[in-house]
């Protein structure tokens, strides 16, 4: 499998006690998406020779790109005040669990297929603010959010994928699972 793309981040406002997504959007185009799980490692040794080894899931680094931060993000994701196109920013704003779907084009044995992402359970922080001159070429400047992903339950879930023929079926799949509607084109 080759992922040949990334489009339309979806984001939900996660409730950890009810394990149910509210207050989701589209957030913007996407760019790039990283996402690296990071294990607990320990080993067991004992007359001279290691005699168990465990690894188990902790986190998992998520960072994504995006064309531009919406305002909704302020308020759902990054817990910030907003009024109309206003933000204000606090000190002691308090980022929100969130979840996290894409979409990723990729080809299967020469066919193309759709392979939807679901992040269940995350806590991002505001992007860079990166701005430049404009000088003798244009050069765009996007967002990039970063976050770390944790276990949404206590069976240990964390992420979720299923591949789709469609990009529709896929996007559907996304949107249906965070509880956000399809915006109309």
């Amino acid at each position: 499998m080759a992922f040949i793309g990334l489009r339309k981040p979806y984001v939900a406002k996660y409730n950890r006690a009810t394990k149910t997504y509210s207050d989701g959007f589209r957030y913007s185009h996407a760019v790039s998406m990283n996402v690296t799980p990071n294990y607990a490692e320990a080993s067991l040794y004992g007359d001279d020779v290691q005699t168990e080894y465990e690894k188990e899931f902790v986190n998992a680094a998520v960072s994504l790109g995006t064309t531009h931060t919406p305002i909704q993000a302020a308020d759902t994701m990054f817990g910030h005040t907003v009024n109309g196109n206003k933000v204000t920013y606090k000190t002691t704003d308090e980022a929100n669990y969130v979840g996290v779907g894409v979409i990723a084009p990729e080809k299967i044995n020469g066919v193309k297929k759709y392979a939807a992402l679901i992040i269940k359970c995350a806590k991002f922080t505001d992007p860079a603010d990166v701005f430049a001159t404009k000088g003798d070429q244009i050069q765009f400047k996007t967002p990039t959010i970063d976050g770390s992903a944790i276990a949404a339950d206590n069976d240990g879930n964390w992420k979720e994928t299923q591949v789709f023929d469609t990009e529709a079926e896929a996007e559907t799949y996304v949107a249906g699972y965070l509880n956000v509607e399809i915006p109309s084109a």
